[in-house]
């Protein structure tokens, strides 16, 4: 991720080096950079040609009563307040028309807006996200199965995958590690765990005394190879990634990050593919 500090260069980058990029402010608002760069273009060219003694044709005065639209919309949830005044100063110009229009001084008027948009920029931190980084940003990367499965790790999901994107790969394993605790809590459920917050201790015991049954005293037989898995990752994520979160000065890497992500997409989605359906009865065996 790329921050663009708020100066002259921000600017140019955004309005005419960027686009077909998602570029997003740091309150999360967004706004896709095309926008304003097609925008400044046709007011760029309109400007140049009054200048140069060309009347605009109707076809142009249309695009850019088209394109003050676009610019308006996109300037609202950035609270862009003085270029949206002056967009709706001379908007209607271009949608209803106007007698004995003074080319020149409309020029200046189009060129005005461009000018405001610099200026309020430059009171802006605006932060460019790479095609990979936007799209964690828009999607979870969790599986539909997964996100279907387990509905209330869905906030988690959506935040970690936020963190990722925005490169805060501590706060994104703090909440892959929440999401994994929706985990823990199903199959604590599964094996006739009632607590309903359980700690990972009882569940990885259970789970591994189960396993290591003679098959005749097994509870839940024809699961051993789901519990297995579930004991295995539990073991690593609360070693590896639990216990480091949760104390002060632990950090984790981007690659760490990216890595624990993966598995943790990987065991939600195993688990929703292969879990029984959610039912009220908390002790049924699996199998």
């Amino acid at each position: 991720m790329i921050p663009l500090r708020p100066t002259a260069d921000a600017q140019a980058a955004c309005l005419f080096g960027n686009t077909g990029r998602l570029v997003s402010l740091f309150d999360m608002l967004s706004f896709l950079a095309h926008d304003f760069c097609k925008a400044s273009s046709l007011i760029g060219q309109l400007y140049a040609k009054v200048r140069s003694g060309v009347v605009p044709d109707r076809e142009s005065l249309g695009r850019i009563a088209g394109e003050l639209g676009m610019l308006e919309r996109a300037c609202e949830p950035l609270e862009l307040t003085s270029t949206l005044a002056q967009i709706r100063r001379i908007k209607s110009i271009f949608v209803d028309g106007a007698a004995n229009v003074n080319y020149a001084d409309l020029a200046r008027d189009v060129i005005e807006v461009q000018i405001r948009l610099n200026d309020e920029l430059q009171a802006r931190k605006l932060f460019i996200l790479t095609p990979g980084e936007a799209g964690y940003f828009d999607d979870s990367q969790f599986s539909p199965k997964a996100t279907e499965y387990f509905q209330d790790a869905i906030f988690d999901m959506t935040e970690a995958a936020k963190c990722y994107a925005l490169e805060r790969p501590t706060a994104c394993v703090f909440h892959l590690m929440r999401v994994t605790e929706y985990a823990v809590q199903e199959m604590a459920r599964l094996v006739g765990i009632t607590d309903p917050r359980p700690n990972w201790d009882p569940v990885i015991r259970k789970i591994d005394n189960e396993l290591k049954a003679d098959y005749a005293d097994r509870q839940f037989k024809g699961s051993y190879d789901l519990l297995a898995y579930m004991s295995t990752h539990l073991q690593a994520v609360k070693v590896a990634w639990r216990n480091r979160v949760m104390h002060v000065g632990e950090k984790h890497t981007p690659e760490e990050a990216r890595e624990i992500y993966g598995a943790t997409c990987g065991l939600m989605r195993y688990l929703a593919e292969n879990l029984p359906k959610k039912g009220p009865q908390l002790c049924s065996p699996l199998g």
